[in-house]
């Protein structure tokens, strides 16, 4: 590979992880700082993807119990090994744990970036192009590595499938029925919305192996159906993805049919709420309605008039204008009301300090916070978690769980 050590510290810097490479036991590394990285410190790591890049032609790509991913691509007696790769933000216990599971003192422990899995695909494909020169398939790689079904048994199981629900066909809900349903949550018709959905329910066919995974998987399919339909009905896309994924993460960990069925009910008039109680606001332009989608979205970032009314192509002066014509507030009023309203929730459904608090939703600090805080809802952040916080959530942290994501802050 030409410019070996331009390319491979520039994937380092690039992507936030180490790069190494592995020759007659000598180990070579690309980035600036090694201390925390497993591949370095950990023998067993190391020999893990040895041996599984010694047996396979594609490359490799493994995870640990963290869903931590590293690979490693063999070429010409070298080993080329990337990683570590994280897939979730890790709190400090999370950090702690992980990095202790490899051996590496506490102070080398750091955060690491975050990818998604297919992301985390491109980037071995990347490498292995780099180093190789060879070209892998999204695909290719997942079926290397983690042993998917081809497209025939694909194939020949779906065929299977089309004869088993033959049967099952008559008591299938229509397209039609689904439509009344989600023409509900767009009107905002909360009870019609969860009378239709409880009526369908004796006439869907089998979405799963079991009683509990039919439930479950048809509790995830309302949430996702239902907020596309909430969207459309006017509320803002943010909040319906986060609300609808809220109940998906309740349903997919819940094991109760009867509890699964109540997550799938609320979610459904959660969202219908939300569109009643969008629709009875006096009306909004979709710039207005776009400066709040993008003011949930970037809440805990530093968030610049000028950067949202270049996203619209106005001017920012024209949508501070708009935005106070419309809302009756200026821009910056509703930013800290935002952070209020999530810095509320913490305060009732987490253990985290009120400094945690205060960087996590991006107040500059602590004092400003309690200022605001106090004027919208005329009580301090330590009162209204004593006055609202359930029982079960007053077990202290020794450290903050959270913090704020890299980029400006206030």
């Amino acid at each position: 590979m030409k410019n070996q050590t331009y390319i491979l510290s520039h994937l380092a810097d690039i992507f936030h992880t180490g790069v190494f490479i592995l020759q007659e036991g000598k180990l070579s590394c690309y980035e600036e700082s090694m201390e925390y990285n497993p591949i370095y410190n950990n023998d067993n790591l190391r020999l893990r993807l040895i041996h599984s890049a010694d047996a396979q032609r594609e490359p490799v790509v493994i995870s640990d119990d963290f869903r931590v991913f590293y690979i490693c691509i063999k070429w010409e007696n070298l080993y080329y090994m990337m990683g570590p790769l994280g897939t979730q933000v890790m709190n400090r216990t999370q950090r702690h744990q992980f990095y202790r599971s490899y051996g590496i003192d506490e102070k080398w422990e750091k955060g690491l970036h975050c990818h998604t899995l297919m992301e985390i695909l491109q980037i071995a494909g990347l490498f292995s192009n780099l180093v190789t020169g060879e070209e892998y398939t999204d695909q290719q790689l997942v079926d290397a590595n983690y042993h998917a079904a081809t497209s025939v048994e694909e194939h020949k199981e779906q065929a299977w499938f089309d004869i088993k629900s033959e049967d099952e066909d008559i008591y299938r809900h229509s397209y039609q029925e689904e439509r009344r349903i989600l023409e509900a949550v767009k009107a905002g018709n909360v009870e019609e919305a969860v009378r239709l959905s409880k009526e369908m329910d004796s006439n869907i066919g089998r979405l799963g192996e079991s009683e509990v995974e039919h439930w479950r998987n048809l509790s995830i399919v309302a949430a996702a159906l239902c907020a596309r339909a909430a969207i459309e009905g006017g509320v803002m896309p943010a909040a319906a993805y986060r609300l609808s994924g809220f109940y998906i993460n309740k349903s997919t960990a819940c094991k109760d049919i009867t509890q699964i069925l109540i997550y799938r009910n609320h979610v459904i008039e959660e969202l219908t709420k939300r569109v009643r109680d969008q629709k009875g606001r006096r009306h909004t332009s979709s710039y207005t309605e776009q400066c709040k989608d993008y003011v949930y979205r970037h809440f805990r970032e530093k968030i610049y008039l000028d950067d949202i009314a270049d996203t619209m192509g106005i001017s920012s002066s024209y949508l501070s204008r708009l935005f106070k014509k419309e809302t009756g507030i200026s821009l910056q009023d509703f930013i800290n009301d935002v952070r209020v309203e999530k810095a509320a929730n913490l305060l009732i459904y987490s253990e985290e300090t009120l400094p945690g608090i205060a960087e996590y939703v991006n107040f500059p600090t602590q004092s400003y916070f309690g200022k605001v805080f106090k004027q919208r809802m005329k009580m301090t952040p330590r009162q209204y978690r004593e006055l609202n916080k359930p029982a079960e959530f007053y077990t202290p942290l020794e450290h903050p769980v959270m913090h704020a994501p890299a980029g400006r802050a206030d």
